[in-house]
């Protein structure tokens, strides 16, 4: 007959720590919340005891005594999308300078699983939330600050200061520098391959394309098409590939101006299968300078975002309003940058 050769290890509690250490369950639970108001003696002593013991505080009691936890989520379009690692770390890097643990939640770019995900916050108690809405529909946010939990929106520049806090960047200037950019090199006609518009960013960057081609005396209704795909990533990036190049040889655009890299990435994969070269048959253009973009060849132009510095402010005016009742509301953007790199070219005939 076997046996276990692991047993159930019984949990410590905050009584035991006090009777190993000396001192009443008060000072213990003093000392892991409120520990300058123990004499230092007296606190060594309990965390001796704490280490000694191997014990580990109970933080869903806490939080059902308090009214919130010590986490918040941070729930993002893609967590596949290695935009959203750089805004993550930025966002927990912040947290940590004040003792809260991010948990990492995924819209998947769909509202149901978006409305899921919050009420799963407000069940656990979460302090509050950084959250990049999938859509222009913000009720999810509102609920929230219905039930009193704070939230910062994550890039998205549209929404008010009476609504909420929101850090995001000049989409609307980014997608202008990528426009300015390919008429600079005598491309009057640009393809823009981009996820669903009911994106504000995806929204902003078409208007900012849109203006460089006014601004440089072109019909914008003319120059720029659009070749719109369910969702932002490098699988649909590489269908859309037929549908760019449509139209045959004569109509085949010299140059696409992707809404993020990911589509860039797959749009590129799908042009060298069917032999056309980047940039010397098409020039493509990205949008957020994921750390491939400099890794692939040739080299991705893109227009760069300040993915860590999103995520580090978000979670720094959450933090604000979690602590200061009359902390007012902000709205903090950011100018993105273009990046040349070896994927764009002059318009050849």
């Amino acid at each position: 007959m076997s046996t276990r050769s692991r047993s159930a290890r019984r949990t410590v509690g905050i009584t035991e720590v006090a009777r190993h250490a000396g001192v009443s369950p008060g000072t213990v639970s003093n000392v892991l919340n409120r520990p300058e108001r123990v004499a230092e003696a007296t606190r060594l002593r309990v965390e001796s005891a704490i280490a000694e013991l191997d014990y580990v505080r109970n933080s869903s009691g806490s939080s059902l005594r308090s009214g919130r936890s010590e986490s918040v989520g941070l729930l993002v379009l893609d967590v596949t999308n290695p935009f959203f690692a750089e805004v993550a770390r930025g966002v927990e890097d912040e947290a940590a300078t004040s003792g809260l643990a991010v948990v990492l939640l995924n819209s998947a770019e769909t509202h149901e699983r978006q409305r899921r995900n919050v009420r799963l916050l407000a069940e656990q108690r979460a302090a509050g939330a950084v959250v990049m809405p999938v859509d222009d529909d913000l009720s999810d946010l509102l609920w929230l600050s219905r039930r009193g939990t704070s939230w910062v929106a994550l890039d998205r520049g549209d929404v008010s200061e009476d609504v909420g806090c929101s850090v995001s960047v000049d989409n609307h200037e980014g997608g202008q520098a990528a426009g300015r950019h390919l008429i600079g090199l005598g491309h009057e006609r640009v393809t823009f391959l981009t996820g669903p518009f009911a994106i504000e960013q995806v929204r902003r960057r078409h208007q900012g394309l849109r203006a460089a081609f006014e601004e440089a005396g072109l019909d914008p209704d003319a120059a720029v098409r659009v070749v719109e795909q369910p969702l932002l990533n490098p699988e649909h990036g590489e269908r859309a590939v037929d549908e760019v190049l449509a139209g045959g040889p004569r109509q085949r655009p010299r140059a696409v101006f992707c809404a993020n890299d990911q589509l860039a990435l797959g749009l590129m994969k799908g042009l060298g299968r069917r032999g056309l070269r980047v940039p010397e048959d098409i020039s493509v253009v990205g949008y957020d300078n994921l750390d491939f973009a400099d890794l692939v060849h040739p080299g991705l132009t893109t227009v760069a975002q300040p993915k860590y510095e999103l995520g580090r402010e978000a979670m720094r005016l959450l933090h604000a309003e979690l602590n200061d009742p009359d902390h007012l509301h902000e709205r903090v953007l950011f100018t993105p940058e273009l990046v040349v790199r070896g994927s764009t070219a002059a318009h050849r005939s």
